[in-house]
């Protein structure tokens, strides 16, 4: 058997492949997956889950002030889609201008092949925003709901890029990242009342233990309790 590379040094070498598929922490997570399977592995490895470091209200404020005053359109509608939908990185990156649905108040979220796609919502006081900012990424011609002047798809890495600059023009200490709104919303739908099983329908986690309740339910059913909720949501 030929010898072992230390752990540090096999990382290196991840590191250099991996960088050119542009990869977020869900991309890992299933490629780490496969390999796992390829090699046989059983079992996870055990881990306090913590939870996330959100921001106060306070920072919450200076973030949102920050991107106001920047007053950069896509910026502005990119950020507003993260925090008030609670989509992955990744998933942003993905949205089609035919995916929003603003009459319906929603955005289908492609899961890829094989997988059922899924829909979130959006607050109605954003309706007429998202709607002439579609209107001019269609005048443009754009594919992709965000897009570069090569009309290429924003990258993830560009995207947390320009969240964390906010985050730094607001001063706050904290590393700010697109996830971190996407626990923003759940944790505040959640103290508002929202059910798990319906908060599954919303974000897209997989729960085997509320899997059966969670398949009866349709976007309808929890359509109203997020308006609802996102009634005294920070203002952006």
């Amino acid at each position: 058997m030929a010898e072992r590379l230390p752990p540090k040094e096999m990382a290196k070498k991840l590191t250099r492949l991996l960088k050119k598929q542009d990869p977020d922490y869900g991309y890992l997570q299933k490629v780490f997956g496969h390999v796992r399977e390829s090699l046989g592995l059983k079992g996870k490895i055990s881990r306090e889950k913590r939870l996330p470091e959100l921001l106060t209200d306070e920072e919450m404020k200076r973030f949102c002030a920050a991107v106001r005053e920047a007053n950069h359109r896509v910026h502005t509608v990119m950020i507003k889609l993260l925090t008030y939908t609670g989509v992955r990185n990744s998933e942003l990156a993905s949205i089609l201008i035919d995916d929003v649905d603003v009459k319906r108040e929603r955005i289908r979220i492609g899961q890829g092949k094989g997988k059922k796609d899924r829909y979130v919502p959006f607050p109605s006081s954003f309706k007429g925003e998202l709607a002439q900012y579609i209107m001019g990424q269609k005048a443009r011609r754009a594919r992709y709901l965000f897009e570069t002047h090569r009309r290429d798809k924003f990258t993830t890495r560009w995207i947390r890029e320009i969240v964390g600059r906010y985050g730094k023009k607001a001063k706050i200490e904290k590393r700010v990242y697109p996830h971190l709104f996407r626990h923003h919303l759940l944790t505040h739908l959640a103290r508002n009342g929202i059910i798990d099983s319906k908060m599954q329908l919303l974000s897209g986690h997989s729960d085997r233990d509320s899997l059966a309740v969670y398949q009866d339910l349709s976007l309808a059913d929890v359509a109203d309790e997020y308006q609802d909720a996102m009634k005294d949501f920070p203002d952006l």
